[in-house]
């Protein structure tokens, strides 16, 4: 067994607290009138198993309750397991008291406190169900998120609330709520088996595989997207490099392409690279034309030089002839006595002014004078070089003509020279083109490891998902349905079910029974009578929780049942739970309900606990022996007295 209920506990806001004991293994009957609190039992139980939300109607339960507390029977061991009732204001609570042992007793109220979070309690109370890690990943196209089970979804077979007990659409608890339908068809197949703790192994390393994948193929398309346009850009040049004899590489991966790259980059163009025609004439006047080009260039400098100096030379030539003509008029007062007065004008000059010596002025005009016929005598030298550096220059103008002349004779004569120069040019332009590529790629390392791994990956991947394959998987689950499929259409033909002389199946996708009639498929919701229905959720969960128990599967080992009886005894004929009021072929299906149930549970003692709330109270030992608590004549969940001393709290904080 994984987990039953031994009791069911509230406290009040004074200490005080309530336990409805139950037995392990055996059908629970707790009957009673209505407005006592037996519906509020599943939502009492749901609570404590971390719900995200305390669906206990409000009301007297409510107000009075401070703690939800349950006894569990585990497979080696007792628990206690508390919740905080929220407040008026708030949907839930995160305090949560766990206590572990042996054997466990019922704390007093006072002893409750906080020691884990929901968070924490859902773990604890999924590791007590013997639910192993386990994460299911959506079919392909799906856009929900990948799910772990747990104990909350294991609660969706354990559960049949009042309004779901006779609902014809949805089979389990919460389906009407698309997430829990699908969070239902995702985790069903673990639960009955059909994927075992080998295949969730397997699903877990086949994700890390898939993660490590992704991640060699993310850095290798991150090293192509680095490389520019990549290999083709690569491969693109390689080919054009082969065409011109540049190599003979022939290569795949975008490692050995580079390195191909690279070595025609690196290699030095020559006339070797070509046939070289026979005749020496062109090399001769290529040799010949290189050393004319070079007299012309010497020549240009010497005349550019010379050319200058005698622009200077004119330069200075007119600058001193106009300063020696001014420094002449000093020969007007020679013989003229020197005194301290001008001799233009007569003004008399003052003993500290400074007057130019006449000797002085002679002297500077003797020197310029000088320098003034130096460079006229040069200046026909000078002229003289500059026309002969001209004629040197038109020589050697003229020889090139010749050459040039020359060559292109020899070039147009000779085809194989042509043919020389334009495949020089096209190597030259694609070793060019190659050498800037390889400039601007940046420096990657060599991929042909990662690449390798990427195939070990992929084949590691392949041979898992084979062993993983959905038809493997659905032909197991096939093989389930049908033995479930033949236990749910023997126990319909027992409870005189309509259809029920046809096979019937649980379809997982839809999440119902389906009657397989000679006219077609015959789902639940078409079939008719509340009756039926009822029937048909009790047959389809205990084949359930017979395949759990037989199988030792993770699921909780209690099936609530919420009055099963209501179609047959509806709460408006419940007088004292006597079913006097029904008639008798109600009685005797009513009968053979609960008999069914006790029977189940009897076969698969003590693997399975039955609870049941209900008006009902047959006259009948076996019925009567499993009835646990009537609440009636005044007993209910909650007692009177803590109602009236919620009460008598809340007037006097009113009053205050």
């Amino acid at each position: 067994m994984t987990m039953q209920i031994l009791d069911i506990v509230v406290y009040s806001h004074h200490g005080e607290k309530r336990i409805l004991p139950l037995k392990a293994g055996a059908v629970n009957i707790i009957t009673g009138a209505s407005k006592t609190g037996k519906s509020a039992l599943i939502d009492i139980v749901d609570y404590c198993y971390g719900a995200g939300e305390c669906r206990v109607p409000e009301g007297p339960i409510r107000r009075c309750v401070s703690w939800f507390g349950l006894r569990l029977q585990l497979e080696k061991g007792q628990a206690f397991i508390a919740r905080r009732c929220p407040g008026p204001r708030f949907a839930s609570s995160e305090d949560c008291f766990v206590d572990i042992g042996d054997e466990v007793a019922v704390p007093e109220g006072g002893n409750l406190r906080q020691t884990t979070n929901t968070k924490g309690l859902s773990a604890l109370l999924t590791s007590w169900s013997g639910i192993n890690d386990t994460l299911n990943e959506p079919p392909p196209g799906q856009t929900r998120p990948a799910l772990s089970a747990s104990v909350r979804h294991a609660l969706a077979m354990c559960f049949q609330p009042q309004d779901e007990i006779i609902r014809r659409q949805q089979l389990f608890h919460g389906a009407a709520d698309t997430y829990i339908a699908l969070s239902i068809k995702d985790t069903l197949p673990y639960f009955l088996g059909a994927v075992d703790d080998e295949y969730v192994r397997k699903r877990e390393k086949l994700r890390s595989l898939r993660d490590q994948l992704r991640s060699c193929e993310r850095q290798l398309t991150e090293m192509k997207a680095l490389s520019g346009e990549g290999i083709s850009k690569a491969s693109m040049l390689l080919a054009q490099a082969r065409d011109a004899g540049l190599s003979r590489a022939v290569v795949t991966t975008w490692g050995d392409t580079v390195s191909a790259l690279r070595a025609v980059a690196e290699r030095p163009l020559a006339t070797s690279d070509v046939d070289v025609p026979n005749g020496q004439e062109y090399s001769r006047l290529t040799a010949e034309r290189d050393h004319l080009l070079n007299e012309q260039q010497r020549f240009h400098n010497e005349v550019s030089v010379a050319r200058a100096f005698e622009r200077d030379g004119v330069g200075f030539s007119r600058e001193a002839s106009e300063q020696r003509a001014r420094l002449s008029s000093i020969g007007i007062f020679e013989g003229a006595n020197p005194g301290l007065s001008c001799p233009l004008c007569s003004h008399e000059f003052s003993s500290s002014a400074s007057v130019p010596n006449v000797l002085r002025i002679k002297e500077s005009l003797t020197d310029v004078s000088s320098r003034l016929e130096s460079v006229e005598r040069a200046a026909p030298h000078l002229k003289k070089a500059i026309a002969e550096l001209d004629s040197r220059l038109s020589r050697v103008n003229s020889a090139l003509e010749k050459n040039r002349a020359e060559m292109e004779a020899v070039r147009s004569s000779n085809d194989r020279l042509q043919q020389m120069q334009d495949a020089m040019s096209k190597r030259a332009l694609i070793i060019g083109r190659i050498s800037l590529y390889m400039e601007s790629l940046p420096e990657l390392p060599d991929t042909r490891a990662l690449e390798e791994q990427a195939q070990r990956l992929i084949g590691q991947c392949s041979e898992i998902e084979s062993e993983l394959s959905d038809e493997r998987v659905q032909e197991r689950i096939s093989s389930i349905i049908s033995i479930l499929g033949q236990q749910m259409t023997s126990w319909a033909h027992d409870l005189n079910l309509e259809h029920s002389k046809f096979p019937l199946r649980l379809d997982i996708k839809k999440l119902t029974i389906i009657a397989d009639t000679v006219d077609g498929p015959v789902p639940m919701e078409r079939m008719g009578s509340g009756e039926n229905w009822v029937g048909y959720h009790l047959i389809g969960h205990l084949a359930l929780h017979k395949w759990f128990t037989e199988r030792a599967r993770p699921v909780p080992r209690f099936l609530f049942l919420d009055q099963p009886s209501q179609v047959y005894f509806p709460p408006e004929k419940d007088i004292d739970g006597s079913m006097e009021s029904v008639g008798e072929d109600d009685r005797r299906a009513v009968s053979r309900m609960f008999k069914f149930i006790f029977d189940v549970v009897t076969k698969l003692t003590p693997g399975l606990q039955v609870i049941i709330t209900e008006h009902a109270d047959i006259n009948e030992d076996w019925y009567r022996g499993a009835i646990v608590e009537r609440w009636r004549n005044g007993l209910k969940l909650v007692p009177d007295n803590w109602t009236r001393k919620a009460s008598d709290v809340a007037d006097s904080t009113t009053e205050a």
